[in-house]
């Protein structure tokens, strides 16, 4: 534990004071109204352990098919590495969890982008479409996975009491993807533009990631990113249960 909380003190040293005020508001709001919850619902603990391996995995496979692509910028600043403290991001990981404690049906995440260098992916913009479609095309393969083994290993899984945890890793992989699919800075859906778009607007998506978060907290606190988010969510699911 210790050294677990040295290489998280370590990896986010640069963080500036005000977020390290909220990061505590939300942490000492988190103890005083869930920490009963915690106590009396052990599965709260799965279903976050599952939020992390689902951010975890969608960053991976955006490094690793930069790496393919033969940009190795996410190797060497040991973002190809299965430590998640080495890919979330404070916010937006304390986010979904705080909603999973809340028992909302609606969760949705982001972690520290992959450092890339789009100068040096092969195969120019085909390249970039396909780094930037990488970690949302890893959530819908978790998700069918999960749908596999809920269709086909359905009385196995009950007998190891784990059909809610798979349905609910199906649930969340695919808000993850859909969510990711929006084309706004710096998620992947604005990375997708990017890379089939003119050079300025490519040079736009890039400019705007800055504000991108704002937008999206906006989205969000409008029931903007809610109405969308839910009828897409549930065509991939429907889609996926005929495919399979």
């Amino acid at each position: 534990m210790k050294k677990f909380l040295k290489e998280l003190k370590y990896l986010n040293r640069d963080m500036p004071n005000s977020t390290k005020l909220i990061l505590g508001v939300i942490l000492i709001y988190f103890l005083l109204t869930f920490g009963k919850t915690l106590l009396f619902d052990p599965s709260i603990f799965i279903n976050i352990a599952l939020l992390l391996i689902s951010l975890l995995i969608h960053e991976l496979a955006h490094g690793f098919v930069a790496y393919l692509c033969g940009d190795n910028t996410a190797k060497i600043y040991g973002r190809l590495s299965l430590n998640p403290l080495k890919h979330l991001d404070p916010l937006g990981t304390l986010f979904p969890i705080l909603s999973i404690l809340a028992g909302s049906s609606f969760v949705f995440g982001w972690a520290k982008p992959v450092p890339i260098n789009y100068y040096r992916l092969k195969y120019g913009r085909v390249g970039e479409f396909l780094v930037a479609i990488a970690g949302v095309s890893a959530n819908i393969l978790l998700a069918f996975m999960g749908i596999f083994m809920i269709k086909y290993m359905y009385e196995f899984l009950l007998s190891w009491h784990l059909v809610g945890a798979v349905v609910y890793m199906v649930k969340l992989n695919i808000l993850l993807a859909v969510f990711n699919l929006i084309p706004i800075p710096p998620l992947d859906g604005s990375r997708v533009v990017a890379s089939i778009g003119s050079e300025s607007l490519r040079e736009s998506v890039f400019h705007m990631d800055r504000y991108g978060i704002f937008i999206i907290m906006i989205l969000s606190w409008t029931g903007i990113l809610y109405n969308f988010i839910i009828p897409t969510y549930q065509f991939i699911v429907e889609f996926l249960y005929r495919v399979i």
